[in-house]
């Protein structure tokens, strides 16, 4: 995962977040942006040994987005197309982010999550957070 797949990194993020309850609006343009953001560091410094992205049928499918947050990790972002959820995607990128997190020697993973999202919080506490 790296700049060079700001497109499709952006079409997955746009997919990901349409219809949901955090989706306000953005353009597929506006999802490339918020990647590159990510890139450049708006949401902390990027960690991309800890950062992962699954290819499924030759698409992205899902990712998990690590960044450095005020000195902390942060899971800054977890996307899955619509029509790959319900696989365990997800759960599988942020066990392998916190697996690369861990092995770097991170013991704590923190997020934002928004409160009427039970699908994501749901997935977020079978994890271990809390």
């Amino acid at each position: 995962m790296c700049p060079t797949d700001l497109d499709e990194l952006g079409r997955l993020f746009h997919a990901a977040y349409l219809g949901t309850v955090d989706y306000e609006g953005e353009s597929e343009a506006d999802a490339r942006a918020a990647v590159a953001a990510t890139f450049d560091g708006e949401f902390g410094a990027f960690v991309p040994q800890a950062s992962v992205v699954l290819e499924v049928e030759g698409r992205l499918a899902s990712a998990a987005f690590i960044t450095l947050w005020q000195g902390r990790p942060l899971l800054a972002f977890t996307v899955t197309r619509p029509e790959f959820r319900g696989r365990g995607l997800a759960r599988l990128c942020v066990a392998a982010s916190m697996q690369a997190l861990a092995a770097g020697g991170s013991r704590e993973l923190d997020l934002f999550v928004t409160e009427t999202n039970t699908a994501a919080r749901a997935l977020y506490e079978r994890l271990g957070f809390v």
